[in-house]
């Protein structure tokens, strides 16, 4: 007769089966794909997908990872890797082909939940908290894997080999050049990150004053100001609540209107605050879908209400504010080759990191950073920079802003200028 064990072990079997068959149905989705990977689990012969079998290694450490293969649950494979019930070797980009056979993005749900987050919760506070959560570590965790400039924004590549010191200050010399900055120009900065335009604008001489909802790039700003002796500032404020005393000269949203979603409240102060015929300049990555992220980068990168940019609205509110579009251009690859130098950087600290500040969170930026990679290079998310300014571009204004700056970055991509 059988029993409680006997029981137990049939259901184990079954569920052991179960499980095998949902792998090699993943395994043959993802050979559909391209893709060229190993599939280890326990109990399970390796399971080899594609010409290339060995270029990476997918280990399912247990059954709760091999349930979510099961429910065909991506956020829930995601969340295995960060707390290491499956681990990674070899080529993660190659992992990331799983999002053509998985859906990454946010169940309905967890759309109901962010709107209702929006709608309900104080936006000031939304804002703190979703900037505190991403931007709130230690430099020391973001340093290792930007470049000089430590840009968190995607450089111009002239060619994929291009360096990302080169490509990172070739955009920062663009928007000085396109907004025709001077020394003694006043530009103001809308989320300074680490002080990448605010750094290389103020060695230039051009006052920057930045604002930033982070303490830890707050610090760090204001000490580099210090170091650096710059003509700029920062203040830690909510752009909800910054009231400029005078007008600026130019102004430059790097990275920041995928966290800042009201554009016509930004373009309303840009129009109010800037002289007139100063310009601004922005870049961004976009998507052509909902503009929601994704369930993991919603939940482990990027709570509240960051999202992908909807440029249509972006380039609607700037009429209706009285902009001309002087310039817009696809940077999508130029953000895929900055992705990936970033995600090599760090998986070379991976090591060091890990031990500074815990291995769930290198894994998490790892995917975050990967994934980027692999959407940019496939086109499922895109990237821009334009320029605009309330009376219409000069004569040839795009031609002279992109000679002076391939000249200037020529000279200047990988040492910073010494002014007098």
């Amino acid at each position: 007769m059988g029993g409680p064990a006997v029981e137990s072990r049939d259901a184990a079997r079954v569920g052991q089966r179960r499980a095998h068959v949902a792998l090699s149905r993943l395994a043959a989705a993802l050979a559909e794909q391209g893709a060229s990977l190993t599939l280890f689990g326990p109990g399970f012969d390796p399971i080899r997908i594609g010409r290339r079998p060995d270029t990476a290694r997918v280990h399912f450490r247990s059954a709760q990872a091999l349930r979510a293969v099961q429910r065909h649950d991506l956020l829930g494979l995601a969340e295995a890797y960060l707390s290491g019930q499956i681990d990674i070797e070899g080529d993660l980009l190659e992992v990331m082909k799983l999002t053509d056979v998985i859906a990454p993005g946010p169940s309905a749900a967890e759309r109901l939940w962010l709107a209702l987050r929006l709608l309900f919760q104080n936006r000031r506070r939304l804002n703190r908290d979703s900037i505190r959560f991403h931007y709130d570590r230690p430099a020391g965790f973001f340093l290792p894997w930007f470049e000089r400039w430590r840009s968190y924004s995607h450089g111009f590549y002239a060619t994929p080999e291009d360096s990302a010191e080169a490509a990172q200050a070739r955009k920062l010399q663009y928007a000085i050049d396109a907004l025709a900055l001077k020394p003694g120009s006043r530009v103001f900065d809308m989320g300074c990150g680490w002080g990448s335009f605010l750094e290389y604008a103020g060695l230039r001489g051009i006052h920057v004053h930045a604002i930033t909802l982070s303490s830890e790039q707050q610090r760090f700003v204001s000490d580099l100001i210090r170091e650096k002796q710059l003509p700029c500032s920062v203040e830690q404020v909510d752009f909800l609540d910054y009231q400029p005393r005078r007008r600026f000269d130019g102004a430059v949203f790097m990275g920041s209107f995928e966290h800042f979603s009201d554009y016509r409240r930004a373009l309303r102060f840009l129009a109010e605050h800037l002289e007139p015929e100063a310009r601004f300049y922005a870049d961004f990555c976009t998507e052509r879908g909902s503009h929601q992220v994704g369930a993991f980068l919603a939940r482990h990168i990027w709570p509240g209400s960051a999202s992908y940019v909807d440029v249509p609205k972006l380039l609607k509110e700037m009429a209706r504010a009285g902009f001309n579009l002087h310039v817009l251009e696809d940077d999508t690859q130029s953000y895929a080759f900055t992705v990936r130098d970033w995600a090599d950087k760090l998986e070379r600290a991976r090591r060091q990191l890990a031990a500074e500040y815990g291995e769930p969170s290198v894994r998490a930026f790892l995917l975050f950073l990967r994934a980027s990679q692999y959407f940019l290079l496939t086109n499922k998310t895109q990237a821009y920079h334009l320029v605009a300014g309330r009376e219409p571009a000069p004569l040839d204004s795009r031609g002279a802003a992109n000679a002076a700056t391939t000249a200037a970055t020529d000279r200047n991509a990988n040492r910073s200028p010494t002014f007098p």
